[in-house]
């Protein structure tokens, strides 16, 4: 071999020496860069009410989500201004996914709407939503109402009972007021004395989501269902009829509740991917499952697209019946 092909090989060998040795020197780095994130300290859920829906859920995601991603699971109420000084929290916390929240698409849009803090809701991801059943309307089975047709022939105002913010009365309101039905509104703490209003004849009717609040006080026979906001009848309430038999705009089927997990902003992607993906298989544990059938409350994945076009039309319909949202709302 002449002297220059050994000295090409010489440079060859170094070359090659050098590669392995950069090799081993970065490959721990780029093994630690794909690594799954997990997280490093206990996970705080946020919710805006205590002993509610959202709160037993968040509650069953405690118990479960720990199997999923490693860590305990504390929630936190933080209360008032109808779900936004959550939110706030939640804005101030780190971007770090150790800080979510669990909040009904209520709050969002309200915040969307009106907000008496600086940030502007639409900054904060939202990396998953779980869907709920559709809104109804009820009364007293021991009341004078049995069906629409006898709320519309009512000539003294109706009583409605209204849990907190709930947006399930907006298209009942809307509907009232088309057709002059006159009505007073009063505020109660949550669903559960909203349903005692209702059931004590202090209000004659309710409306919310047909989760265990509302269905075990039907079951039970102490609320009557009048009619459902959704395109079909209710599996559980065949005999009840929804609210586009009854002539009313078959997109108000888009009044219902979705829960709603955000993240504070800045939060990087790859960690709410891994947070969307822990908590859907929480969602799915067999305990979460029982306990889901046990309460009446689904667990269900609300798509991406579903969740943005529910979210828009609420925003749309908060902006078209101002005097409604600014007296109840």
């Amino acid at each position: 071999m002449n002297r220059t092909m050994q000295l090409v090989c010489r440079i060859g060998t170094t070359l090659g020496l050098a590669l392995l040795i950069i090799g081993a020197t970065y490959a721990p780095s780029l093994a630690a860069q794909q690594k799954p994130w997990k997280p490093t300290r206990p996970l705080t859920i946020i919710v805006s009410s205590l002993g509610g829906a959202f709160d037993l859920m968040a509650r069953q995601l405690g118990r479960v989500l720990p199997k999923y991603l490693g860590q305990k699971v504390i929630v936190q109420g933080v209360i008032g201004a109808e779900g936004r000084n959550a939110l706030d929290t939640l804005q101030r916390s780190k971007p770090d996914g150790h800080t979510f929240t669990l909040l009904g698409v209520g709050t969002y849009v309200a915040s969307a709407m009106k907000n008496p803090y600086p940030w502007d809701v639409k900054d904060i991801p939202i990396f998953l939503s779980i869907e709920t059943p559709p809104y109804g309307v009820f009364t007293y089975p021991k009341g004078a109402y049995y069906s629409y047709e006898d709320i519309l022939k009512r000539k003294q105002p109706l009583r409605i009972a209204m849990a907190q913010a709930s947006f399930s009365l907006l298209p009942m309101l809307i509907d009232f007021d088309k057709k002059g039905v006159q009505y007073k509104v009063a505020r109660f703490k949550g669903s559960a004395e909203a349903i005692l209003a209702v059931i004590a004849g202090n209000a004659d009717l309710t409306a919310g989501a047909l989760s265990g609040v509302h269905t075990n006080p039907i079951k039970a026979g102490d609320l009557r269902p009048l009619w459902v906001y959704d395109t079909k009848r209710f599996p559980e309430l065949p005999n009840v009829p929804n609210h586009v038999e009854l002539g009313m705009p078959r997109e108000w089927s888009n009044y219902r509740i979705v829960r709603i997990m955000q993240v504070p902003p800045g939060t990087p992607v790859h960690i709410q991917k891994a947070l969307q993906e822990g908590i859907k298989q929480a969602l799915k544990d067999k305990q979460t499952l029982e306990w889901s059938k046990k309460t009446d409350t689904p667990v269900e994945i609300l798509p991406e697209a579903d969740s943005a076009e529910r979210v828009n039309y609420l925003i749309k319909s908060f902006k078209e019946h101002p005097q409604i949202i600014e007296a109840y709302f």
